[in-house]
């Protein structure tokens, strides 16, 4: 038995390099091979294997392993490995597993699991690893595999899991959090980029950062709108200095209420107003600034696909509340949504509260976000 962890991974400063590149994996996942590589030389195993059961993507890295032989472990001899049921049984989240103290040789020899993929891969005794990220998501797996002639792992290997284990909860805790905010940005930039409208994107200097293929187009043409030295600019007079002030609200942090306080008409040479919506919304896009807000450019001319059917089924919208959703996503103020369905204002103010609430959104922005990633149909 080691005397300390120092010990099982040859001196301090090893076992301290190890758990740096561990963090640094986190932020490069590509430096995890290599990490599990350290692993397996730390604790005399060969096929050494991390699986993390990300939500969009999930993270298998592996080192000493044989890629044909994992591809067909995930394809068909997980769901026959006893070894995984049997310490399930005897070992707590988080403990070393120790496959020959759950299930005896004699059995593990006799099953289909060892005669089809352990024997013909060179696998006999096992040690792994079971933590969990989030009470969402499925269990991470760390696992080592070694020929049947290099003996049983022990505890001196099994000081290694051990005092690696809450290294790896945490750099995998932090690449989970980082892969989820890079999916949401991600997402919010494809789905703006496939919105029907033009939407713009403001820095915490009201500058333009950002526009949508739509905003473009708007933008190019000149009219009701223009971007001037940065600055987004409308027609003149009143509606320019409605329009500047809304995007010093909106990028200070917001309006009083979340209802579309931010909405105004600019006129244009050609055609019905241009509907804009200045609606507060922080977020780092990938490669640019940081957006402050979100300007929603609506041409009545062009409108929103309806998502009124999804909507309802989904979220358990009435048929009046879809029908004010999709005014929302036309960029309708809250007037103009109650003159369209013919109730009060204060009757559309309590449509629209009871579409926040069901769609768990608590802005309009929210809502809009939410209708551009359901499909149309």
């Amino acid at each position: 038995m080691h005397i300390n962890p120092e010990q099982a991974f040859g001196g301090t400063s090893r076992l301290l390099g190890l758990i740096e590149r561990i963090y640094a994996a986190a932020l490069e996942p590509e430096l995890w091979p290599a990490v599990l590589e350290e692993v397996a030389e730390a604790i005399h195993g060969e096929s050494t294997t991390m699986f993390v059961p990300l939500p969009d993507t999930p993270l298998i890295s592996m080192a000493r392993t044989d890629p044909f032989a994992l591809d067909s472990y995930v394809n068909h001899y997980a769901e026959v490995n006893l070894l995984s049921e049997a310490c399930d049984e005897i070992f707590a989240e988080g403990e070393v597993r120790y496959a020959h103290l759950a299930l005896p040789d004699s059995a593990l020899e006799q099953s289909e699991f060892y005669n089809d993929f352990f024997r013909p891969n060179n696998m006999h005794y096992s040690m792994g690893l079971k933590i969990r990220l989030t009470s969402e998501l499925p269990a991470t797996y760390l696992s080592c595999q070694r020929p049947k002639a290099s003996g049983p792992f022990g505890e001196q290997e099994g000081l290694v899991y051990e005092t690696l284990r809450p290294h790896l909860q945490r750099a995998l805790s932090l690449h989970l959090k980082m892969t989820e905010m890079h999916s949401r940005q991600l997402g919010l930039e494809k789905a703006v980029d496939a919105f029907h409208h033009a939407v713009l994107g403001l820095n915490r200097e009201g500058k333009v950062v950002f526009a949508s293929r739509e905003a473009e187009a708007l933008l190019k043409s000149g009219d009701g709108v223009r971007v001037t030295n940065g600055e987004l600019k409308a027609g003149g007079g009143k509606q320019s200095i409605l329009l500047q002030a809304a995007i010093t609200e909106a990028v200070r942090g917001g309006f009083a209420l979340p209802l579309v306080n931010g909405s105004i008409l600019v006129s244009r040479r050609a055609g019905p107003p241009l509907q804009v919506t200045v609606v507060p919304h922080t977020m780092q896009m990938p490669g640019r600034e940081t957006l402050a807000a979100l300007v929603f450019l609506g041409d009545p001319k062009r409108r929103f696909p309806s998502k009124s059917a999804l909507l309802r089924s989904m979220y358990g919208l009435s048929p009046a509340e879809a029908r004010v959703a999709d005014l929302l996503a036309d960029g309708l103020t809250v007037e103009e949504i109650a003159d369209r369905i013919n109730v009060t204002v204060g009757t559309a103010r309590f449509h629209i509260k009871r579409i926040f609430t069901k769609t768990g959104s608590r802005r309009q922005t929210e809502l809009i976000k939410l209708m551009l990633a359901l499909p149309n149909v």
